[in-house]
C-alpha cells in the first residue's frame, strides 16, 4: 500500500465511530486500534499531567494505560464498545491506584526498617510523585456528578461564592440554589463513605 493510500485510510477511521473502531480493533483491524489510540491519548495524558509533576512520570503513566488498552483491545475485552472511553479511564484510575499502592507500602517498609538503611550510609526516600487514595477517590466521586452538580462544588468550596451568587450564575432561585447545594454535598458525602472498585470499571 503506497503512504498516499495508508494516509487515506487512516483518514476514513478517524471519521468512524468508537464503536466501530473497537469491533474493527478485535477483529485483528491494526489501523482502527492506532486509531482509537491518536483518539484517546490525548485525554490520558491530560489525566497524568493533572497528578503527575514531571514529563517523565507523565510519558510513563500514559504509556503503560496506551499498553493495557491495546492488551485489552486484542483480547476484546472492552464488552462495551459505545462506552470505551469511559474504559480507558477505569485503566487510568487503576494505574493511579496501583501507584499510591505502591507508596503506601513503601511508606510503610521505610517506617519500620529505614533506621537501619540510614545506619548503612544511605539516604531517605525521595517523596513520591503520587495523589493519595483520598484525592484519587474524590476526583471519581466529582466526575460521577453531573455537570450541575460540579458547577455548584466549584462555585460553593472552590470560589467560595455565596447562595445568591450561585443562583445567578446558574440561572435559577436562590431557593433552588441551596436545595442544589445540600442534595450534591450529600451526594458527594455518599460516594465518598465508600470504598469505590475501579478493577470493576476496567474489567
Amino acid at each position: 500500500m503506497s503512504g498516499l493510500a495508508a494516509q487515506a485510510d487512516d483518514t476514513d477511521d478517524a471519521a468512524l465511530p468508537v464503536a466501530t473502531l473497537v469491533g474493527r480493533a478485535a477483529r485483528g483491524d491494526r489501523g482502527a486500534e492506532a486509531t482509537l489510540c491518536r483518539r484517546f491519548l490525548p485525554a490520558v495524558r491530560l489525566f497524568a499531567r493533572r497528578r503527575l509533576r514531571t514529563a517523565d512520570a507523565v510519558a510513563e503513566l500514559s504509556q503503560d494505560v496506551m499498553l493495557l488498552f491495546i492488551e485489552a483491545l486484542r483480547r476484546g475485552a472492552v464488552e462495551d464498545p459505545e462506552r470505551v472511553g469511559g474504559f480507558v479511564l477505569g485503566i487510568c484510575r487503576n494505574l493511579a491506584l496501583d501507584r499510591v499502592r505502591q507508596r503506601e507500602r513503601r511508606e510503610s517498609l521505610w517506617q519500620q526498617y529505614g533506621s537501619a538503611w540510614t545506619d548503612l550510609g544511605a539516604d531517605a526516600p525521595s517523596p513520591e510523585d503520587a495523589p493519595g487514595y483520598e484525592i484519587i477517590h474524590l476526583e471519581d466521586c466529582l466526575s460521577r456528578l453531573n455537570q450541575r452538580g460540579r458547577d455548584v462544588v466549584r462555585l460553593a468550596y472552590a470560589e467560595a461564592r455565596s447562595h445568591g451568587e450561585i443562583a445567578s450564575q446558574l440561572a435559577t432561585s436562590e431557593a433552588n440554589a441551596r436545595v442544589l447545594r445540600h442534595r450534591t454535598l450529600h451526594a458527594l458525602r455518599d460516594c465518598m463513605s465508600r470504598h469505590v472498585s475501579w478493577e470493576a470499571t476496567a474489567a
